[in-house]
């Protein structure tokens, strides 16, 4: 049957874009974001795809409501064609090749904007993208990113990595505190006010532990979604918390770190992460592989 005599009432790119979006991330209010206009709208081009299609793509049995297989299928091949696109585009083009990074924004300030300025740029223009670490790991798998920066446990299969450092975690208490005690232990903690960073449950569980040994709980006065909110809160609060070592540039004035048993023993490990399959197909992704392998 001739292509182009197909129905295509029901059918069209922007409808699967949306599909790949909701796939991406995984069911259609996350791919909203909690924008209820645009659930509605969501769910109206699902429904038009799945009359044209005439298969279901969401499991609505489940809750929440799940992309099904077929709709995986789909999406991948919308994926592949869209990326094809882009690339027959991009080489038509005189213009600069665009390559994207997905990361927190601690990442993207403290380790691929440094990075970005040493490197040759000439001809890419490169987009940082502030990125939860679960979103960060579906637009990598999406192929809408080019770079991602994860956990090292998170990172998926399938995908290359270069490990970054491991970074320490450290007790920062202002000056006046932390010159009570020449040696401070998890009970002395215990008895202060503290900041944490929100949803860290790797640090959460190994703060667990050192409690249950201690026989203590802490006190734990404000969390905050980002490393930079829990900074400024220190500053403000004058109240002391963990921090990641390799944001020392960045420690609130009239702080000082505080050893504490086992707490060298934790680190937390990142990997920057890319599909090899894609970096075969870009000159300019090679590029930047080699530059963050140091060669």
């Amino acid at each position: 049957m001739s292509r182009t005599k197909l129905k295509l009432k029901g059918l069209s790119l922007d409808r699967l874009e949306t599909l790949s979006t909701i796939v991406s991330q995984g069911g259609i209010t996350r791919a909203a974001g909690g924008d209820t206009s645009k659930q509605s709208q969501f769910s109206r081009q699902i429904a038009e795809l799945e009359t044209w299609f005439g298969i279901n793509l969401l499991d609505r049995s489940s809750t929440p409501i799940k992309p099904t297989s077929a709709a995986l299928r789909i999406a991948r091949e919308v994926d592949d064609f869209l990326r094809s696109l882009d690339s027959l585009r991009e080489d038509s083009e005189q213009g600069r090749k665009t390559v994207v990074f997905g990361a927190g924004e601690r990442m993207i300030r403290s380790y691929l904007i440094p990075w970005a300025s040493r490197i040759d740029r000439d001809g890419i223009c490169l987009i940082f993208k502030n990125l939860t670490s679960s979103a960060t790991r579906a637009e990598l798998l999406a192929k809408r990113v080019d770079f991602g920066i994860l956990r090292k446990d998170k990172c998926p299969t399938g995908l290359s990595s270069i490990a970054m450092k491991p970074i320490p975690i450290c007790l920062l208490l202002p000056s006046t505190s932390a010159s009570k005690r020449r040696k401070w232990t998890w009970k002395d903690v215990s008895k202060l006010p503290l900041l944490l960073l929100e949803g860290d449950d790797r640090f959460s569980d190994f703060l667990k532990e050192r409690s249950l040994e201690a026989s203590v709980e802490l006190d734990v006065a404000a969390e905050f979604s980002s490393w930079t909110q829990l900074l400024d809160g220190m500053q403000e609060f004058k109240l002391g918390g963990f921090v990641p070592r390799d944001l020392e540039s960045r420690f609130p004035s009239g702080f000082v770190s505080v050893a504490l048993p086992k707490l060298s023993e934790y680190a937390d490990q990142y990997v920057i992460a890319w599909s090899s399959s894609e970096v075969e197909k870009r000159p300019e992704l090679g590029r930047l592989v080699k530059s963050l392998r140091g060669k």
